[in-house]
């Protein structure tokens, strides 16, 4: 039978997140490798589902989200970044999307014709460039290295082109644990204005930040605001990486391409768990949540961090996410299916985040969404592991 899968998706195959952690399974390892807690979401957000569940919240909400999400979303936004000059109308700015990843593919399906070109920063997160292919776009890539990965200005303009329609960033990114700066966000505002371009910004990682750092929004910069659509969910914040409730903020025009988009996508997220997360965004908001959310991802990153630092890795440590992203002295891939099968840990290989797996040779990156007890077990098989 002759292949059936569009031709500009056949160079995807299963995502790697899914093939290691099968591995992990089968090994019986600890798995490092995908980013899923292995505690549950704080007790208030599960009791608020149950009581959303008991209320009869079973019937679809509004497309664009129900309104106590939506007035919950742009209250939390106007609170933590407010002093930044931004603001989202709960009416017309805020949709709640089926997590961050249906947030980002109507955002690229919605401001992407064929042929357009998308500028992705890397490493990048394997969903960016398979929105990009599925909308007939073609993916421009800006290439960061270990262990600073910093964004290379130069080569960021150099990217841009008369055909360049979208920019798709991570801040703090995964898999480097960075966050963009000031001076990056001045560039690249600058860079949308003059090619008349639009950024997606991926924040899920917003409140996972670390050592006195505060999470600087893409569209805090003048130049971005009014061409980003910001992305974030509750899969980082609260821990339920399964519940599937995100959101993008916008400017009203590109808020009403985005949701144009996701009423024939999803339609709506789950009508129950948009109650809870909307009471739970507020409990966070007057109890300290998020502060405390922080100290214990600081404690359970530096846990990771004194294993990592006694073996022969190099390490960059990460200034936010819940990644530790490192380099092995051979291939990655062989180090990762040694980790596996030989030494009980899970990881992933890291080049799986460039297109050109060799820009990203030797990278390994951890995840530490672990129990405190299970990243002491991992790291001790990673010590008692012969060479």
């Amino acid at each position: 039978m002759s292949e059936v899968l569009r031709s500009a998706l056949r160079g995807f195959g299963t995502s790697i997140f899914s093939t290691i952690s099968q591995e992990a399974a089968r090994h019986g390892a600890i798995n490092l490798a995908q980013g899923f807690p292995d505690f549950d979401p704080p007790e208030p957000l599960v009791q608020a589902a149950v009581e959303a569940l008991r209320s009869g919240a079973h019937q679809y909400a509004p497309s664009i989200g129900s309104a106590d999400l939506r007035e919950a979303v742009a209250a939390q936004h106007a609170a933590q970044y407010g002093r930044h000059g931004l603001g989202y109308d709960p009416e017309t700015e805020v949709t709640i999307t089926v997590g961050a990843t249906e947030a980002i593919w109507s955002a690229s399906q919605a401001l992407l014709e064929p042929g357009d070109e998308v500028v992705l920063v890397e490493p990048c997160y394997d969903l960016y460039p398979f929105a990009v292919a599925a909308a007939g776009a073609v993916p421009r890539y800006v290439p960061t290295t270990f262990p600073g990965f910093r964004l290379d200005l130069d080569r960021l303009a150099a990217a841009f082109s008369a055909r360049t329609r979208l920019v798709v960033l991570n801040t703090p990114t995964n898999p480097t644990g960075r966050r963009l700066d000031p001076d990056e966000l001045r560039a690249l505002g600058e860079l949308l204005h003059r090619h008349d371009a639009y950024a997606i910004s991926d924040e899920t990682y917003e409140h996972v930040l670390f050592d006195g750092l505060e999470h600087l929004p893409v569209a805090a910069d003048a130049g971005c605001r009014d061409r980003t659509i910001t992305v974030s969910s509750v899969s980082k914040s609260f821990s339920a990486t399964g519940w599937r409730v995100g959101w993008a903020l916008a400017p009203a025009g590109l808020t009403d391409a985005v949701r144009r988009v996701h009423q024939f996508v999803t339609f709506t997220a789950p009508t129950p768990l948009q109650r809870a997360v909307a009471t739970m965004l507020h409990t966070a908001a007057r109890t300290g949540y998020y502060e405390q959310l922080r100290a214990e991802y600081a404690e359970r990153r530096d846990t990771l961090l004194e294993y990592l630092r006694k073996t022969d890795l190099e390490l960059a440590a990460p200034q936010g996410t819940y990644f530790v992203l490192t380099r092995c002295a051979g291939d990655e891939v062989e180090y990762c299916q040694d980790l596996v099968t030989r030494v009980g840990v899970a990881a992933i290989p890291a080049s799986a985040f460039y297109a050109d797996p060799a820009t990203g040779r030797g990278l390994v990156r951890f995840a530490f969404c672990k129990r405190l007890e299970t990243l002491r077990a991992a790291g001790e098989r990673l010590l008692a592991a012969p060479a």
